[in-house]
Formats: structure tokens, sequence, C-alpha cells
């Protein structure tokens, strides 16, 4: 990642995402982004997983409150979100399809309370045409050390 320019966006439904995130920037020196939805989601867990569930179903890719002025800036691109239905949030995905994303790296974390990183690494792959895009990682326990195993830095 050596001389190239790191994005660290991010999408937190109850802060462990965020938290991870900001551990992840402040070792790469990467600039911080949250995906924020126009949209507010439900604060009560059990809502949210509806509203989770149904928005996968639909294929939604909810309208985004924030925008990286300049994406062709980065060369890496790391994101980190929960695990929505064995998946990314339908937000990661609307940022994803947002910008061309071509010859661009990615990497990704995924919070979650045991389920794993689901099939979000496909998914990223779908709506990140053109960029080379790794493995997901099981982001629960991030530590020092393991942020520069994966990323080798």
């Amino acid at each position: 990642m050596e001389g190239t320019k790191t994005l660290v966006a991010y999408f937190s439904y109850s802060g462990t995402a965020k938290k991870a995130a900001e551990l992840v920037a402040e070792i790469t020196g990467g600039d911080l982004f949250e995906i924020v939805t126009k949209k507010d989601y439900s604060s009560d867990y059990m809502t949210v997983v509806e509203e989770a569930k149904e928005e996968l179903k639909q294929s939604a890719r909810p309208e985004l409150a924030t925008q990286v002025s300049d994406i062709s800036q980065y060369d890496t691109v790391i994101l980190g979100f929960p695990n929505w239905c064995s998946t990314c949030p339908m937000p990661v995905l609307s940022f994803l399809e947002t910008y061309d994303l071509t010859g661009k790296t990615i990497y990704s974390f995924v919070t979650n309370g045991g389920g794993g990183c689901g099939r979000s690494t496909e998914d990223i792959r779908n709506s990140s045409k053109g960029a080379e895009v790794t493995e997901s990682i099981d982001g629960n326990h991030l530590t020092e050390a393991g942020i520069k195993e994966w990323l080798k830095i």
C-alpha cells in the first residue's frame, strides 16, 4: 500500500464497524469516510433486521446523504460494515455503484454477531466492476498487527 492513497469507507449501525474503521484509518493513514443514507434506519434492532431483509429482497440501493468528492485520488478502498442478511448492507452497494472503481483495489472487513462475512465478497465484486476485490475478512477483533498483516503494510 506504500505510495498509494487510501480511503477507509464504512457503514455502521451500532458503532462497531465505525470503531474498527477508525483503527484501520489510523494505521493506514487513510482518509475516513462514513457512508450515510438519506433515510434513517430504526434504532430498534428487530425492526432494522426486517428493514434490511426487505431491502435485500428488493435489491434496493438506498439514496446516500454523503459523497466522496474525488474518488479518483484513491488507489485503495477499504470498506467496513456489519453483516446484514449474510452480506453487506444495501447502502454499501449504493456506495460502490456510485463511483467508477476501475483499477482500484478493494479490501473489506465485516463486523458480525457470528455470521462471518457471508457472501459479501461476491456482492462487492458484482458492484465494483473493474476493481480488484480481495476476500472479506472478519472485522470483529481487528488489531494493529492483524491489520498490518491483512493489508501487507
